[in-house]
């Protein structure tokens, strides 16, 4: 008889149930989230409404499910959605208000709240992540043929800025889901997605310098929290020698120009950050309203700023900063919510990593908590990846971030259930 650890809602601590096996079944929940993820991330030309009907189906289940798995993310997802339902009525243009709320909700309550009792065992972990890394290395690939742009190209949000912001965020899926796979052939395989990450980024018609920074970050965590570090720095190097030859010319000017933030698109971005937190000074609490950056953009715009660029920027501009973009939008209240749900994640995957660490003294540490440490590294190093890539890209209502914490409060249910099951066992 198989087992899967479930929840004991009276005493609050893990049961016995049924625990998927690697033989058992996936379940539909978690084939359609795999299914979602592939539209999501790859983007066809028509998806069909194909993500709106899967939305749809994992919130149905999972609100007949009785067995719920609920986190402190999953609350803080909840906050999140209460400050942007707040803003709504307050904003000046409440039609792009409604539906920036309404598409958030869809990805929040539909996929981000469910995905913990979806992902409900380490194999289901191993292949969200994996199916993730097929994605980004499919994007990566049409990339390296296409001067930098995905499949769905600028207009479908894969310019050269975001899919070296994706496939970054899969640089350190597949970096650190090598140590924790068990076969050969996935190692080789995991491995072999690298350099294609990297050849997405360099020979982009524009490199993205934002981007550059992303990967030198992902680069640099690692490496600090490489299982083997030497092997670590020996894979990097070998990937920096074997791209590198390849980045177009005029690639390291372009990057060494991001100090250069006197004209061009750094210029343009530090007068569009003042705009925000102009915005953001007069309306300290929730903002102008989620969508309504730029519809008030022309309202906090200067008079030097009108007479540089000669006209009124309102409903030109995106405000090109996930944080900038936060605090104008949503307030000191949205910015809150979102540093308590970026330092609960990291605290609750910092305990899985310490279980998946050997310390002298205590039992040896199994492999599936070695992996587990490995996925949560992962989940970080990604998360670390969109931060930095945020600081540049308008990332907000994109679903990387929400996503990776919903699947690292999946990881640290799936250890507890290790725990608990190991105790009783």
């Amino acid at each position: 008889m198989t087992e899967r650890i479930g929840r004991d809602s009276a005493r609050g601590k893990p049961r016995l149930t049924d625990r998927l096996r690697p033989n058992e079944r996936l379940g539909l929940p978690f084939l359609l989230l795999m299914v979602w993820i592939w539209v999501e991330y790859a983007r066809p030309t028509n998806p069909l409404g194909i993500p709106l009907v899967i939305s749809a189906i994992l919130l149905g289940g999972w609100i007949l499910n009785k067995d719920k798995h609920w986190s402190a993310q999953s609350t803080l997802l909840v906050a999140f959605l209460v400050v942007m339902a707040l803003g709504v009525p307050l904003a000046s243009n409440t039609f792009s208000a409604f539906w920036s709320l309404y598409s958030m909700a869809t990805i929040l309550v539909c996929i981000g709240l469910t995905m913990p009792s979806v992902v409900t065992s380490l194999g289901k972990v191993r292949l969200w992540i994996y199916t993730f890394v097929v994605v980004a290395s499919y994007v990566g690939l049409w990339a390296v043929f296409h001067g930098g742009y995905g499949p769905a190209g600028a207009g479908g949000g894969q310019d050269e800025n975001y899919v070296t912001a994706m496939v970054g965020m899969a640089f350190s899926f597949s970096y650190f889901s090598i140590f924790a796979a068990k076969r050969r052939i996935t190692k080789i395989l995991l491995a072999c997605s690298l350099p294609v990450y990297l050849g997405a980024a360099i020979v982009a018609d524009n490199p993205s310098r934002g981007g550059f920074l992303g990967l030198c970050a992902v680069f640099l965590y690692c490496l600090a929290r490489s299982p083997r570090r030497a092997i670590g720095i020996v894979v990097i190097a070998v990937l920096i020698a074997l791209v590198l030859p390849f980045a177009p010319a005029g690639y390291w000017d372009e990057i060494r120009s991001i100090s250069d933030t006197d004209e061009g698109t750094a210029d343009m971005r530090l007068e569009i950050w003042q705009i925000g937190l102009r915005m953001w000074g007069a309306n300290p609490f929730l903002g102008v309203g989620p969508g309504n950056f730029r519809w008030m953009v022309g309202v906090y715009e200067s008079d030097r700023q009108f007479e540089k660029y000669g006209r009124d920027l309102g409903a030109s501009i995106i405000a090109h900063s996930l944080f900038i973009e936060l605090v104008a939008e949503l307030g000191t209240a949205g910015a809150v919510v979102f540093v308590l749900l970026l330092w609960q994640t990291f605290r609750m995957l910092g305990e899985v990593i310490r279980k998946g660490r050997a310390q002298p003294g205590l039992p040896a540490v199994t492999h599936d908590a070695a992996a587990l440490r490995c996925y949560a590294d992962a989940v970080i190093g990604a998360v670390v990846a969109c931060l930095v890539n945020g600081a540049f890209l308008s990332l907000l209502y994109y679903s990387y971030l929400w996503l990776f914490v919903m699947l690292g409060s999946a990881i640290w249910q799936v250890s507890r259930s290790q725990v608990y099951a190991a105790e009783t066992a």
